[in-house]
């Protein structure tokens, strides 16, 4: 008899302790998790911080949280699984009655885009683990990771001017720029008379002016990494993104210029087939808006480049333009010539080399290869 008492209240007590933890272990607990920066460059380590508060006077002995985040934060120290766009970083925690405890963890950002921290599930046990509890928590934390611009012994920095640059015709001459001399018109001022000149040659010469515009850079880059992609999907990834890299790096050379920039793209950073071709500025701010545009790219062309050369050959109108691409054929080239009759300083960076059957005599195309960059400028390959 006394067994079997006993048995009965230690039945009692466990149906108890289950009902109490099925009914109350995840009630009054408060968790928060969250990145400690928003916006970093690739390579950059931050942590993500998790709050957990237990404001009961239940115990909680075993609790866990599953934390899903994009494969490309890497979590040191952590037992993750990785899936082919998630990385799943179990967490656990004993939990007293009305205890705060907090963990930080240190995450690598390894590649250039914008993650969130995509969902978070809380699990608790009882005291035995026969009763299992879980609820999903929000979390609003998100990251933006810029492309690391390469560094300067890496990048091949354009061979750039500083101040103002002749050109062919304008409607205003410049009266600070003197190309030469020339004779004496009707309508010239007497100021722009050049007297040894006049001595020399025994008649009124005055001045020559050339018309002059204040110098400014196109950036253009081709997401199309082959000469033909299926469905405009990007087939060289990893040189892709070495190009972009690349012009991260080229934004970074004219800050220390003030040259105007545009910024011009056969792909967009959202849904649709649009492209990206930007207003001229300057300034720190808005390269860092730019910086901000090219961690946000997708990986896929909206229009063959050569297409997209000539759509906006008009709009071209700075007095340098560089390409960014993984390959030239022909019809690019021959844009590119057009350019420079036109007046234009044309330069390309191939990531690659130019076909035997292009004939890419006069124009300024350096082959670069996507391996060796990365080598120079300390950075790895993010599969």
């Amino acid at each position: 008899m006394q067994l079997a008492a006993l048995a009965a209240i230690l039945l009692a007590i466990l149906w108890l302790q289950n009902w109490i933890y099925r009914k109350y272990a995840l009630q009054d607990v408060h968790y928060r998790c969250y990145l400690s920066r928003d916006q970093v460059y690739e390579g950059d380590e931050i942590e993500l911080i998790e709050e957990l508060e237990n404001r009961k006077w239940l115990p909680l002995p075993w609790f866990k949280t599953e934390i899903t985040a994009s494969r490309w934060l890497d979590f040191a120290g952590a037992q993750s699984q990785l899936t082919d766009k998630s990385r799943f970083v179990p967490s656990f925690f004993t939990l007293k009655s009305y205890q705060k405890v907090s963990r930080r963890w240190k995450v690598t950002c390894l590649k250039r885009g914008e993650f969130s921290i995509d969902r978070v599930v809380l699990v608790t046990s009882d005291l035995l683990g026969n009763v299992n509890q879980s609820i999903g928590a929000e979390v609003h934390s998100s990251v933006l990771v810029l492309p690391r611009p390469l560094s300067e012994e890496a990048l091949i920095k354009p061979r750039y001017l500083t101040g103002d640059i002749a050109v062919r015709r304008s409607l205003i001459e410049d009266p600070f720029y003197n190309s030469g001399v020339r004779e004496y018109m009707e309508f010239d001022p007497m100021n722009r008379i050049h007297w040894p000149a006049t001595a020399r040659e025994q008649k009124l010469m005055v001045f020559q002016n050339d018309s002059t515009t204040r110098q400014s850079v196109t950036i253009v880059l081709n997401m199309q990494s082959r000469y033909f992609e299926h469905d405009s999907k990007t087939i060289d990834a990893e040189k892709m993104e070495t190009a972009i890299r690349l012009c991260a790096g080229l934004f970074d050379s004219t800050l220390a210029t003030g040259m105007p920039l545009r910024f011009a793209a056969n792909c967009t950073t959202g849904e649709g087939r649009s492209t990206i071709f930007t207003e001229e500025f300057w300034g720190r701010d808005y390269v860092e808006g730019l910086f901000q545009m090219l961690a946000r790219l997708r990986l896929q062309s909206t229009e063959e480049f050569c297409t997209f050369l000539s759509d906006h050959y008009h709009d071209f109108t700075s007095t340098d333009l560089i390409l960014v691409t993984g390959f030239v054929d022909g019809k690019i080239v021959d844009i590119i010539r057009r350019k420079q009759y036109d007046g234009v300083h044309v330069r390309t960076l191939l990531l690659g080399e130019i076909p035997e059957d292009v004939d890419a005599s006069g124009c300024e195309i350096l082959e670069l290869s996507p391996t060796e960059l990365e080598k120079e400028a300390g950075l790895w390959a993010n599969g």
